[in-house]
């Protein structure tokens, strides 16, 4: 998964572009309903997490976070700033918010 992040979720995904952004060091893998997990093999740690309201963004964005506060993901990284303080827009291209990790989570 570390060596080929584009195997597991093919091209534009979070799981491929995140493990890009981390140079092999971390395995990542969205599931249904907003789950997210991430295998930190020299940390030697494992993350599961639930969006509780079930939509990918949110868990991109924990998920996201979470990486960043661990030192294994930079905050500044075009992958990374996709998914942290992201503009939330409407289906006519109008911005309708901001997606932002809870406070404290970085």
């Amino acid at each position: 998964m570390r060596l080929h992040p584009e195997l597991v979720a093919g091209e534009g995904r979070a799981c491929t572009e995140l493990m890009r952004a981390m140079d092999g060091k971390v395995a990542l893998k969205t599931g249904a309903e907003g789950f997210f997990i991430a295998i930190l093999p020299e940390q030697k740690l494992g993350i599961a997490l639930k969006a509780a309201c079930g939509t990918t963004r949110a868990a991109e964005c924990a998920i996201a976070a979470l990486l960043v506060r661990l030192g294994a993901l930079d905050a500044n990284h075009p992958a990374t700033l996709k998914r942290l303080n992201a503009p939330i827009k409407n289906w006519r291209g109008i911005e309708t918010g901001v997606l932002k990790p809870a406070a404290g989570l970085i």
